[in-house]
């Protein structure tokens, strides 16, 4: 799919609004975002197992830490298939999946619980095993390129083509490449005078990538390619809406026939797992 710049410009040239101040490209931004919400809950109802939102996170323990984070585009907490450990160390594909135990159980029973946003292991690891989430994830919200990044140093982003303003809109930056493929999410950010963002780490980060707005953004939509030309035209909509109304509600933005269009676009597809879960082990092994 094609970045939102070039979304956003294809919906105010066909609503003739590219002249219009008042249509900025932050407040479409918004707009494109709640139709882009939307679109996700929808795919996600039909078909949560569509390969778009089903994604692995690997991972290796640390002995003597039994806390690990979940990652930052998982769909909700709720939404963790299984996790699973190689007691080979990497040394095979074949991943065990653990049992889900309650929090009680801590300590007694080798398994796993989530509390608040990470994932407890239990009893305490002992060895560098590696894991395997398996989880439903979200996708990233959409951003226009606020800025290019020309140079950086150890903690600063130096950036040219600002976009103004566009940095009020989260407290966070995403870092992709031209593709909008992320390099760096959920970046906390000092904004300097419109050149340079002082954030806690630039790893990765190099000439030519773009700075987007929000904890896990991108340029570009991962919705089916099919996807976009129903973007397109729920944008021009709620341009129109806006024009003539102050009350404009996503869920109406489409017809029947086109959801309908919309939800076929995910054929069904779904994945099992047919290893039991490791109830057995009493302790991480060496």
């Amino acid at each position: 799919m094609r970045r939102l710049e070039l979304l956003i410009n294809e919906a105010k040239i066909s609503t003739n609004t590219s002249d219009i101040a008042s249509i900025s490209s932050l407040l479409l931004q918004g707009y494109i975002n709640r139709i882009h919400s939307y679109l996700e809950d929808l795919l996600f109802l039909v078909n949560d197992e569509n390969d778009l939102f089903v994604s692995d996170y690997i991972f290796q323990l640390v002995p003597g830490q039994d806390e690990y984070s979940l990652p930052n585009n998982i769909y909700a907490k709720s939404s963790i298939d299984n996790l699973a450990v190689s007691f080979l160390n990497g040394l095979s594909n074949t991943y065990l999946p653990l049992k889900k135990v309650s929090r009680k159980q801590q300590g007694f029973t080798f398994g796993y619980f989530i509390r608040e946003d990470k994932i407890v292991l239990t009893p305490r690891p002992t060895s560098p095993l590696n894991m395997k989430l398996a989880y439903v994830r979200k996708l990233p919200t959409l951003g226009i390129r606020g800025a290019e990044v020309t140079s950086t140093t150890s903690t600063q982003i130096i950036i040219a083509n600002y976009v103004s303003g566009f940095e009020t809109l989260s407290d966070y930056i995403t870092i992709v490449d031209k593709a909008g493929t992320i390099i760096t999410s959920g970046l906390t950010f000092v904004f300097n005078g419109s050149t340079t963002f002082i954030v806690p780490n630039t790893i990765g980060i190099l000439p030519g990538h773009y700075v987007i707005s929000g904890k896990y953004a991108s340029s570009h939509s991962q919705l089916p390619d099919e996807c976009e030309k129903y973007l397109i035209t729920a944008l021009e909509r709620m341009i129109q809406y806006r024009q003539s109304s102050s009350d404009i509600n996503t869920s109406n933005i489409f017809s029947a026939e086109e959801l309908n269009t919309i939800k076929e676009v995910f054929a069904d597809n779904s994945y099992d797992d047919a290893k039991p879960p490791v109830t057995e082990w009493q302790e991480w092994l060496p």
